[in-house]
């Protein structure tokens, strides 16, 4: 399987009508709304039990009130904040270790996902990932960075693919929605970004040579650094 999706030619039949159009404006602005909300939570700024009401978030979010909406019942769903009917949306105790959890939800699912993809993944997908392994070169270009991270996706989203099993899939393709966020609210340093690089080649090199054993401990190698070196041990 491809590591990015491509749009087929029917599935754009009706991207381009304006009631789609609108549609995708406004999961955008939910999906932003979701992110900033959830942001504040994990750095504190609304603690646990503060009430979460949607028109002063719209105000200081300078967004309108019905993403705010939105935001708060995907909140809710994902057991971040609470919120029972008809009453105000309140942070849930702990909410502020959200990527802390998913990170440790991750570190149980993706070494065993990485034993599976060593015997699934396509020759095609590890051509694919060597050659965005290859692009990152801290040397000589300034853009490495941006680079190493979009390999970093690349790699965990492939081996997620490659399980062969679609329920393990699809929570770790959960689980990296957030990672974004991760890298917005963490202060990595180059070194740290260096060091996953170098994590991240010896898992490809572990599913280029078919080895699951090699593979899992990789990746919990991987997972566990990735976890050490995070200020306060929180946002990971």
């Amino acid at each position: 399987m491809p590591v990015n999706h491509r749009i087929t030619r029917n599935e754009t039949a009706d991207i381009d009508s304006p009631s789609a159009t609108a549609d995708a404006e406004k999961l955008s602005c939910a999906d932003e709304a979701y992110h900033q909300i959830l942001a504040r939570i994990i750095r504190g700024e609304l603690p646990s039990g503060s009430p979460l009401k949607s028109t002063h978030l719209a105000a200081t979010l300078g967004l309108s009130r019905t993403p705010i909406v939105q935001a708060l019942a995907r909140l809710a769903a994902d057991g971040i904040v609470m919120q029972r009917h008809q009453q105000r949306a309140v942070v849930c105790t702990n909410a502020e270790n959200w990527l802390l959890e998913i990170h440790e939800l991750r570190l149980l699912l993706e070494p065993h996902a990485a034993a599976r993809a060593a015997h699934f993944i396509s020759g095609e997908v590890l051509q694919s990932l060597e050659i965005e392994a290859s692009a990152v070169c801290p040397e000589a270009d300034l853009d490495w960075l941006k680079r190493a991270r979009e390999f970093d996706f690349s790699l965990h989203l492939a081996i997620a693919h490659a399980t062969g099993n679609r329920p393990l899939r699809d929570t770790i393709n959960k689980c990296w929605q957030f990672k974004r966020l991760s890298y917005q609210l963490s202060c990595d340093r180059a070194e740290h970004i260096l060091s996953g690089y170098r994590e991240h080649l010896s898992i490809l090199a572990a599913l280029k040579a078919r080895d699951p054993a090699r593979a899992s401990a990789a990746m919990e190698i991987h997972l566990r650094h990735a976890s050490s070196y995070r200020p306060e041990q929180r946002v990971v």
